[in-house]
């Protein structure tokens, strides 16, 4: 039997492989001379020519064992006929050297009878220009064409359609077992891995993938975790300018999954069309998942992805096991989950959003909470300078969601145009929803929002407990069925500081609360801020609860519509059914429209309100109180200025202050001038069973066809010590 050829080192001026005496010719062998480029002539020992597989196996066994780097050019289709294990001679290409293999755009076929190359640790491969295809390791091994746990570089190559079976078997293209992975102007399509990684499988090591393509890969049932590409334990992994489109993983990462001590950075690349059908809620990740590593996408696309699973989470991205997830400069759009998180999902660590736009991300109805992200857990999240629009929640937070345990903040962003579609009453929040955590919005712009469920409340954000601050924010133009067009603050602590809430509508279920509503035992501040526009049946401004205490400082109500038709319906500016205190603050300009629409500035229901140093011009209301309306509660006033205050024809009594059933008012100091009501008392109006007592006030020149500065129907009045009769 003849020989292979063996190889020597050649001297200077080094020339083509030569063939010992009495070993084949090279034609025979499948060995062609290379010439090679004049610059390129110190790059390699030994070039040689190949046509067929045999050529193939004798060329990689020779560079093995020369010791020297080698140039393998194809110069036709290879196709491996010989199964079983032996070296570089049977079965899959063992390579021991350093060796590069220039396809010059054929192809090496597996023939599904093996991978077609593995290299070993220490050893290097280059696969440039060559196509790879239909590799197949053996049952349970991993690499389904290439297995390296030494150097490899994938230059211009293609591997398509190979795969890995059987229990544990990963990498269905490419198994970079602890060793160093380049890839590089590549595409790897169409490979199956059954338990991860369907088109790469990284255990360790490093990896790189530099304008690439990976393109419908597959990983399997057991698990099932990132279709294109899976790291396993502490390794690093680097994607850029590339294409993962298309993959499918049957629980995690539908495009890219990294390890729990893994670093992941992905940038400049497009994540598109990538599936995660995981069931639990902490699986899905249609295009990445993080299992507690470090993972940071800048300036990529994640589009169109799907965590489709009974409770799939983060259609786009899903951040689980104390990972940190950072985001920047990156764009996720349209992207679907069943559960929550329709663009990301974070169950505990940290996310950091940065210069980024959330679009169009959709959550399902299991039960569909965080259009654009939803966070479960103990999770720190940061939004700055981003953009969350027209995301969608069947029920909860069309933008943005926050645990019970979580905080998040919201910096110089806007959250614009979200939906949620959540039909109770503690459900909604279209732009930010938090259930019981800490949330901060600052210096952003919350508008155009919808909680449009049959009982959505909090159009622009919904808090349910814990603690909600908005600072030098806008929250405009949001609406919702229920209440709080602007905000709903269910419970829990509620801020607001030099802030504006303008033209938000709640609609009509009840419709309470335009600016901001306050249900249940929750205390809120509104302070050196602009309530502007607002309309609702109840309080067109601010709504507070009878268990709630709402303190307004240093603020404007103008021009707040509240068009309730009931006579204990109203209050333009401000409605109170709790404890209210409002200081240094102007209530103008502010409409009770309903048919016995009541307090045009102001309407206290069996409430307790305490105004210092307050204006109130220019409101008008249908019924009675176009100023001030209070029924059956408590007003305590000093130095408030009454004027300009009108009510209407319904009958149109208490121009500047009506008093209905036994309600109680002390006003020392101020002024109540200029009032018109159309029936009774211009200026004050109290009932039978009603009390008022004013000192040093000035109640002059308004006007009424009966009782032009006062009007008393016989309840307890005295106005600067003396008592008003009854008229």
């Amino acid at each position: 039997m003849t020989t292979p050829p063996t190889t020597r080192r050649r001297p200077a001026p080094r020339r083509l492989l030569a063939l010992a005496a009495g070993s084949l010719t090279l034609a025979a062998t499948g060995l062609l001379p290379l010439a090679a480029p004049a610059q390129a002539a110190t790059d390699f020992a030994e070039r040689v020519r190949v046509d067929d597989e045999r050529g193939l196996r004798t060329a990689v066994r020779a560079a093995n064992t020369s010791g020297e780097r080698t140039l393998v050019r194809l110069t036709h289709d290879v196709t491996l006929s010989t199964a079983g294990t032996g070296g570089a001679m049977k079965g899959d290409l063992d390579v021991t050297g350093d060796l590069v293999v220039d396809g010059a755009g054929h192809t090496v076929d597996a023939a599904g009878i093996d991978r077609a190359f593995d290299v070993a640790a220490g050893a290097s491969l280059v696969l440039r220009n060559v196509r790879i295809v239909n590799g197949a390791a053996p049952e349970t091994e991993s690499g389904g064409a290439v297995r390296s746990a030494g150097t490899l570089v994938l230059r211009g190559a293609v591997v398509a359609d190979s795969v890995v079976t059987g229990t544990g078997a990963s990498g269905g293209a490419v198994m970079n077992d602890g060793g160093t992975l380049s890839v590089i102007g590549s595409r790897l399509v169409r490979n199956t891995a059954v338990r991860a990684g369907g088109a790469i499988e990284a255990f360790e090591g490093s990896t790189l993938v530099r304008g690439s393509q990976l393109r419908n890969n597959t990983a399997g049932a057991e698990p099932g975790n990132g279709g294109a590409l899976h790291l396993t334990g502490t390794g690093t992994v680097d994607v850029g300018g590339s294409r993962v489109v298309g993959n499918t993983a049957s629980a995690e990462g539908g495009g890219l999954w990294n390890s729990a001590t893994g670093t992941m950075i992905v940038r400049r690349t497009v994540l598109r069309g990538n599936t995660a059908s995981g069931a639990e809620a902490t699986q899905g990740g249609g295009a990445l998942f993080n299992d507690g590593g470090d993972l940071t996408v800048a300036r990529g696309l994640i589009a169109g992805n799907v965590a489709d699973g009974a409770a799939g989470s983060g259609g786009g991205v899903l951040n689980d096991n104390g990972g940190d997830l950072v985001l920047t400069g990156s764009t996720l759009l349209a992207n679907t989950a069943t559960r929550a998180g329709g663009g990301v999902e974070g169950t505990t660590g940290t996310i950091t959003i940065t210069g980024s736009e959330l679009a169009d991300n959709v959550t399902g109805a299991a039960p569909g909470n965080g259009g654009a992200l939803h966070v479960t857990g103990d999770t720190t999240t940061i939004v700055d300078a981003s953009r969350v629009t027209g995301n969608t929640a069947s029920a909860e937070g069309g933008g943005l969601w926050n645990s019970a345990t979580g905080t998040m903040e919201v910096w110089g962003s806007v959250v614009s145009g979200n939906t949620a579609s959540g039909a109770a009453a503690d459900e909604g929040g279209g732009g930010l929803y938090n259930n019981g955590g800490s949330l901060t919005v600052v210096g952003s712009q919350v508008s155009d929002n919808v909680a449009d469920g049959a009982a959505g409340s909090g159009g622009g954000a919904l808090t349910l407990g814990g603690t909600f601050v908005v600072d030098r924010s806008v929250f405009s133009g949001n609406s919702a069925q229920r209440a709080g067009g602007g905000i709903e603050a269910n419970l829990g602590d509620t801020t607001v500081r030099r802030s504006e809430l303008s033209g938000n509508d709640a609609g009509t279920a009840p419709g309470n609360g335009g600016g901001l509503h306050l249900t249940g035992a929750g205390t809120v501040t509104v302070r050196s801020s602009d309530v502007l526009d607002n309309t609702a049946v109840e309080g067109g401004g601010l709504w507070n609860s009878a268990t709630g205490t709402m303190t307004v400082v240093a603020t404007v109500l103008d021009g707040n519509t509240a068009t309730g038709n009931d006579a204990t319906q109203g209050g333009g500016g401000l409605y109170n059914d709790g404890t209210m205190t409002v200081r240094d603050t102007e209530v103008t300009g502010n409409l009770a429209t309903g048919t016995s629409g009541s307090g045009g500035g102001l309407l206290n229901v069996g409430g307790t309100v305490t105004l210092d140093s307050v204006v109130l011009d220019d409101n008008t209301s249908s019924r009675a109180g176009g100023g001030i309306e209070t029924a059956d509660g408590v007003l305590d006033l000093t130095d408030v200025d009454a004027s300009g205050n009108v009510t209407g024809s319904a009958p149109g009594n208490g121009g500047g202050l009506h008093v209905t059933g036994a309600g109680v008012v002390t006003w020392d100091g101020g002024t109540v001038t200029g009032n018109t009501a159309t029936n009774q008392g211009g200026g004050l109006w109290n009932s039978a069973t009603g009390t008022i007592v004013a000192t040093n006030l000035d109640v002059s020149g308004n006007t009424s066809p009966d009782g032009a500065d006062v009007y008393n129907v016989g309840g307890p009045f005295t106005l600067n010590g003396t008592p008003v009769p009854a008229s």
